[in-house]
This record gives C-alpha cells, structure tokens and sequence, in this order.
C-alpha cells in the first residue's frame, strides 16, 4: 500500500529527462525565466529592451554579435507611454517588425496586473518567445503586492509558471528604490522574493565619467557564470547605440545559421534545432515553421522523413525527437 502511495505522490529523479537551459540571449536572458531589468528612471530601461525586441522580431544580432535566427514573436506591454505616438514610433525607429509585436490593448482590456489571466490567454492565442511587462509597479493590484513576502512570492511563482509551461522568457522592468549605497539585490522594489523568483538580474547605471553611457551589470545569474556586462549610450546626435557587450564564457548553442538550398532542408534543421532541448507542441511547432516561411505540410512531409514521433498528452499534440520513451 506504501509502495502505491510513493508512485502516486513521488516522481523518481531517475525518471526525469535532463534539459539544458535554452538561451534568448546568452548569458542575460534564459527561455523559460523570467529576468528583472532594473535601474532608476531614465536610465534607458525600455530603449534598450525596445532596440533587443526590434532585432529578435526581425532575426537579426544579439548586441554581442551573435545571429538570433529565426524571427521571434515578442509581447511588450508597456503602461507609461502611448501606443500609436510613442510605442511604435520607437519600435519602427529601431527597425522592428512590427508584425512580430504585440501587447494587450488596456483601453479594451483595462486593470490589467501583473498575474492576470488574460497575459496567460495572450501568451497562448500569441506564442511569444519573449513578454516584457514594463514597469512591473504599473501592473500590481496594490502598492503592497511585492513589499508582503507571500504576495510578492505567489505572483512570481505563477509568472514563472508560465514562462516555463509556455517556453517563452518573461523580462520583467523595475524601477529601483531609494536606498542608495545598499547593495544592488536590496535595491529592487518590493519583497526580496521578486529577485529570488527572478534567475538573471540585470541593473543599468549611468557612467559616472560619461553621463551618455549606460553600464549594464549582471548581478545575478542563477543559470550561468554572473561576469556579463553590456554599455550602451544615448545621445541626442546619434540616439540609442550599442558599444559592447561581453562574456568570458560562451554558450555552446550560439551558432552561425547555414544557407539552405530548399525549403525541406530548411525544415529539417528548423525541426532538429526546436527538439533539441527535449519535446515541443506541434501547434508551436507549425507557427515557428510559419515564421520562416515553411507551410504545415511541408514541415509534416519533414517529420516523416527525418522519423520524429508525435504522441498525445494532456490533450495537445507534441513532437518528440527521441525514439522511444
């Protein structure tokens, strides 16, 4: 009778498929996380994120110089500014693809907060790869929701729920509190529990030799060596500029895209390159197929050849690699 008990409530480690950590942008933002990028207003929080989202929507470079691959779909959903008059025109100014945008229009869909069911129905009907929620204090149904540890712990835990059920990264953009001279981790707004949640920590600081040049610091990495940082500046004569961005360690998964000679050899790598990092839906695998311009059949016809099973669980069909179970 134990022994039913044990199978019933315990999984055995043994049983578990090991998976590396999939990277967006290696060693800052991890799939499946959430990451806080925090620093005082006006430091260049969201021109920065907006200048990433614009080379991820498009599959262009990483600021250190690696391909992004294919276009990625971003969720930003930003409260401070207007949509039409600032929002766009500061994507379009950063050359996104806009089309591989979105966010959840909060005229219509007002009281929006930070674990609202609606961000998980956007998160699904939309299949981002990344969702940026900036400012996080914008999005709280009170002040005290990230000061009381439980609060603060339970609208983590479910934000992380489902950056890993859904396989997307969740940045989240915070400003910092005032107490200066305490170490960055106690400058977060809120509970500590906010850091905890969060596996990479990123706070941008303004050069103390040159006020145009933002530094951002990695000080916390929970998936990879902590030794990142990237500068930036923002000028009036020249806008937003990438001026480095560095690592000593290097993540084995940033590779060179290769040129195709046919749309199903294409396919074939899209589709191993997806089921590397363990089993995925199909559903997500036929819009990323959609993304680079394969059609659902072809990516079909691929998976026959290249012998990729397919299985039904908790109601959605995935796509596995692996040749057995």
């Amino acid at each position: 009778m134990a022994d039913k008990v044990e199978k019933r409530i315990l999984t055995l480690y043994s049983d578990v498929q090991a998976t590396s950590v999939h990277w967006l942008w290696y060693p800052f933002i991890a799939v499946g996380k959430i990451t806080l990028l925090q620093g005082d207003p006006g430091d260049g929080k969201s021109t920065m994120m907006m200048n990433l989202i614009a080379e991820l929507s498009k599959g262009g470079k990483t600021p250190d110089g690696k391909p992004v691959g294919m276009p990625q779909r971003i969720i930003y959903q930003c409260s401070e500014d207007g949509v039409s008059d600032t929002i766009k025109p500061r994507l379009e100014r950063c050359g996104a693809d806009c089309r591989k945008v979105a966010f959840i229009n909060e005229e219509t869909y007002s009281g929006l907060t930070l674990d609202d069911e609606r961000i998980r129905q956007a998160i699904i009907e939309f299949r981002p790869r990344l969702v940026v929620i900036d400012p996080i204090q914008a999005y709280l149904g009170s002040d005290s929701d990230l000061q009381i540890a439980g609060r603060a712990r339970k609208l983590m835990q479910r934000l992380g729920m489902w950056a890993s059920v859904y396989d997307c990264a969740i940045v989240l953009i915070g400003h910092l509190n005032k107490k200066e001279g305490t170490k960055g981790l106690y400058r977060s707004l809120g509970s500590i529990d906010v850091v905890a949640a969060a596996r990479s920590v990123l706070q941008v600081e303004r050069d103390q030799e040159d006020t145009d040049i933002r530094i951002v610091r990695q000080i916390k990495n929970s998936l990879a060596p902590s030794d990142g940082e990237i500068r930036f500046s923002i000028t009036a004569e020249m806008g937003f500029q990438w001026l480095e961005c560095k690592s000593t360690f290097v993540s084995s998964e940033q590779t060179e895209v290769p040129e195709f000679e046919s749309k199903t050899e294409k396919a074939a790598y899209l589709i191993k390159k997806l089921l590397s990092d363990g089993d995925m839906r199909a559903r997500e695998i036929y819009m990323r197929m959609k993304d680079e311009g394969i059609s659902r059949r072809t990516a079909e016809n691929t998976k026959k050849e290249l012998g990729i099973r397919s299985y039904r669980k908790m109601r959605q069909w995935y796509w596995s690699i692996h040749t057995g179970e």
